[in-house]
């Protein structure tokens, strides 16, 4: 399929106004798939936070046949409870890697009509699955020409229903329509603000429409137009405060403020919308309902825990690779190398104009 003839993107409706915060920090709500009690958080590389208030997790799963290996478990917020997995189906799924199966997914999208769009950075496709499990299709085409693919990663869904997609090892951004018509490319290999090396996560600005890119090479965010102008350029190598070593998945709030999956320092790191460092997560998980049931049914396994002098460990982020928020102010985080998510809920308040002093006597009136 040749995905070379530009087409027209609908017209993206005017973005709003940037609040002003008073922030109260984040406060820690709970953890799902506790370190895989469930046995279906494994090989965890994306989650979706769905309109319909489920959560979705594309496990990329060696253990699967070479022709499907991806699995997209269904859990309940609310009761913290594992539900189905919905998709694919092993069964209904093309056994050639290059019709639209799953060999190796990277990150997903579900639209309004209950489609996943999942990366494949193998077969260089987009392949699409029904929220009941059924294939929808598949698109792509490998190389470096404009609508080619090349190690396809993050994906966001604009809400025009077009598609974003940060094509990994072309060093660039490519945008498409749901069916893989192509609409427009831009982006160079290189460490220059608006050049990309390997970028990753990438993410829309609920606000004005413009794009968040995890640039993962370089150790930094990128902000874009939607013509890809660099607007602007933060973070650089290492572990301290705002450092980035090899950042993943990338979200943008309500707020406007950006969340960083910072996968090798095993954190998530808070930047507000001007790429200010605002806040580090490092994870607080506890044992959930599900996860004690399973202790309290393995007395060998709760007799370890009883000789554990120091569970700091169990709490914390192991190669975190997603970071998702919803519209009622919880994040979401893969923790991905302990096959769980944690869950934090975002404390602030939108100040009114006459709760903020006039920008003249600000030094700095933007930072917030």
């Amino acid at each position: 399929m040749t995905l070379t003839q530009p087409q027209v993107a609908p017209a993206r409706p005017a973005g709003g106004t940037y609040p002003t915060l008073l922030r109260l920090g984040h406060r820690y709500e709970t953890t799902l798939g506790q370190l895989n009690a469930l046995g279906r958080l494994r090989g965890a590389v994306d989650l979706i936070v769905g309109k319909d208030g489920w959560i979705y997790v594309l496990n990329r799963g060696s253990e699967l046949p070479a022709h499907a290996r991806l699995r997209i478990v269904r859990l309940n917020v609310k009761d913290e409870g594992y539900d189905r997995e919905v998709a694919p189906d092993p069964e209904k799924t093309p056994a050639a890697p290059q019709k639209g199966s799953s060999t190796a997914p990277v990150m997903g999208a579900l639209d309004a009509e209950g489609v996943f769009h999942v990366t494949d950075e193998k077969a260089n496709t987009v392949n699409m699955f029904r929220i009941t499990g059924e294939p929808a299709g598949f698109w792509g085409e490998t190389g470096a020409a404009p609508g080619q693919l090349d190690g396809p990663a993050g994906i966001a869904l604009d809400i025009d229903n077009t598609l974003w997609i940060a094509d990994s090892r072309n060093h660039r951004v490519q945008h498409f329509t749901r069916d893989g018509r192509f609409i427009s490319a831009w982006g160079e290999h290189g460490d220059q603000p608006g050049q990309m090396s390997f970028p990753w996560g990438i993410a829309i600005d609920p606000i004005d429409g413009t794009l968040v890119v995890a640039d993962w090479r370089n150790d930094r965010i990128q902000r874009f137009s939607r013509e890809g102008k660099v607007l602007a350029c933060f973070g650089s190598s290492g572990s301290g405060p705002g450092e980035l070593n090899r950042p993943s998945g990338v979200t943008v709030d309500n707020h406007s403020d950006i969340y960083v999956a910072d996968r090798n320092n095993h954190r998530v790191l808070l930047f507000n919308r001007r790429g200010v460092f605002v806040e580090t997560f490092i994870g607080d998980a506890t044992l959930n309902e599900q996860g004690i049931q399973r202790l309290m049914g393995n007395p060998n396994m709760l007799r370890q825990r009883d000789n554990v002098s120091n569970l700091d460990r169990e709490k914390r982020f192991k190669f975190p690779t997603a970071v998702k928020t919803n519209g009622d102010g919880l994040v979401f985080i893969l923790d991905a190398g302990r096959h769980r998510i944690q869950v934090y809920r975002k404390l602030c308040r939108v100040l009114r104009a006459d709760e903020v002093d006039p920008p003249e006597l600000h030094l700095d009136p933007m930072l917030n």
